[in-house]
């Protein structure tokens, strides 16, 4: 028997108590961090723009020939671009399904995707986080504007690594050298010996093995409301406007919409007559000092009907969406440059310009221009003076954003 049975009594009556009031504390603290800090993988799906990517799964096996969209796509996926084209989407794990960010891949480009988090909970304050290696190429990069919940998307590259808040940027990597774009948002450049620099709209900076160099002037965005947030008028840049032929037919319509995490115009209409709706920008801006001009946008046709066909007409006038920049040359002489995009077969005879091309159907596709002071150095630019984005024909449901008309010196 023991000589105190007291003193164990004492000793077992203070475990359970300091054990009790760890618990009380323990558990709901462990609880609370656990809901506050807790994170799952976010959805990520790859679109095929132009077939066929190549992609190697959570970094094991062979290269597989991808050629439809995948609608998931797992973590350490590693995706190739030859003159191919693609997008990384990331997708917030939540009832409605946000956006996070959107990757575009150019040609000739290598991505890996490491990480895709969010927060399991809607209750954690914390943001989503995406980590992405560029090993090579182009890639353009939307991070959303979630004012709820910030995401912080990193890129890694060869030479240093990059921070992106919401906004839109364009980082290059090759060999010798990284470079980082910002058109909005905020950028924090860091290189491998931990220097760091941050930049703002329209700054771009260099990231060589040892130095970063920057900020330099980037391209100066032209179009405003580009993205669509403010409702059309002129006071947010962009007018609309609307024709037919026979008023006895449904209108052509353009509005604004919101899908996945962004805005976009909207263009729609269903007739069996020629009809035109479309939104129009006065830009006048002097680029007679600007060395280089490009345009860029996104852009999906849902479907497009003339007579049973597809194609832009027997004029190859009427596509579903068309692009028709304005400017005078440096002889005063005025100007076009024009684009078209459509969907299907067009019917026996109908003609097509040059300037025309053909985009599957309800898939999203990037276009950009190259360098228009290039491509039209028969008759150089001087101003330029408008910019109309509009869809012509019978029956179409058409939809651009991301507009862009870059320059730099």
């Amino acid at each position: 028997m023991r000589a105190n049975p007291e003193r164990l009594a004492w000793a077992v009556l203070l475990a359970s108590f300091f054990t009790c009031v760890g618990l009380a504390i323990g558990v709901p603290v462990g609880i609370r961090s656990y809901v506050l800090h807790s994170r799952v993988t976010q959805r990520v799906s790859l679109e095929v723009q132009r077939a066929p990517l190549r992609a190697v799964f959570e970094g094991r096996g062979a290269p597989v020939a991808i050629v439809e969209n995948r609608s998931e796509v797992p973590e350490g996926t590693t995706v190739t671009t030859d003159s191919t084209a693609g997008q990384l989407v990331m997708y917030a794990p939540h009832a409605d399904d946000p956006v996070v960010a959107r990757v575009q891949l150019y040609d000739f480009t290598e991505v890996t995707l490491r990480s895709a988090r969010s927060p399991r909970f809607e209750a954690s304050r914390e943001g989503h986080e995406v980590v992405i290696d560029v090993h090579a190429g182009r890639v353009r990069i939307s991070v959303a504007d979630d004012t709820d919940r910030p995401t912080d998307l990193a890129v890694r590259t060869l030479h240093g690594e990059v921070n992106l808040s919401a906004g839109s940027y364009e980082v290059k990597v090759s060999d010798e050298r990284t470079e980082v774009a910002v058109s909005s948002g905020q950028a924090i450049v860091k290189d491998s010996d931990d220097q760091t620099l941050k930049l703002g709209p329209a700054e771009r900076a260099i990231v060589e093995e040892d130095q970063i160099v920057g900020p330099l002037p980037g391209a100066r965005n032209l179009v405003l409301n580009g993205d669509f947030r403010f409702a059309l008028g002129p006071d947010s840049g962009w007018v609309p406007y609307d024709t037919q032929t026979d008023p006895e037919q449904p209108p052509a319509q353009v509005s604004i919409s919101s899908e996945q995490g962004r805005y976009e115009a909207v263009f729609q209409r269903q007739g069996t007559n020629h009809a035109e709706v479309g939104l129009v920008q006065e830009i006048n801006y002097d680029v007679r000092d600007f060395s280089f001009l490009e345009l860029h946008l996104a852009l999906q046709i849902e479907h497009q009907d003339m007579l049973g066909f597809g194609g832009c007409g027997y004029l190859s006038s009427e596509c579903p969406i068309m692009i028709l920049l304005n400017y005078k040359d440096i002889n005063g002489v005025d100007q076009e440059w024009r684009r078209g995009f459509y969907t299907g077969e067009p019917a026996s005879g109908w003609p097509l310009h040059p300037w025309t091309k053909q985009i599957p159907p309800a898939a999203w596709q990037t276009f950009d221009s190259g360098n228009l002071m290039e491509m039209l150095a028969d008759t150089p630019p001087a101003v330029i003076q408008r910019l109309t984005i509009y869809a012509s024909g019978h029956t179409f449901h058409a939809l651009v954003t991301e507009i862009e008309l870059l320059a730099q010196e």
